[in-house]
């Protein structure tokens, strides 16, 4: 399970994964409320990783593990 980074620019959120050396814009997030965040994150490029659900939307940046689901982005 690789650990990404979310970084806040302006309005737009993105994420680095380093394994890859990839960094991308964040273009939906399954929950983004104040309540919750995390879920389904889907990036620019088509790519759909995993995060666990916070408690809440995180003060960023941020550095949280992701798994990458096949399932979801196929469904996508």
């Amino acid at each position: 399970m690789p650990r990404v980074i979310f970084r806040q620019r302006g309005a737009d959120l993105y994420c680095y994964i380093a394994k890859q050396d990839l960094e991308a814009k964040v273009t939906q997030v399954e929950h983004d409320t104040p309540e919750r965040w995390g879920g389904a994150i889907l990036l620019e490029g088509g790519r759909c990783y995993y995060v666990s659900e916070q408690p809440g939307r995180p003060n960023f940046p941020v550095s949280l593990r992701a798994s990458r689901d096949a399932q979801m982005q196929e469904g996508r």
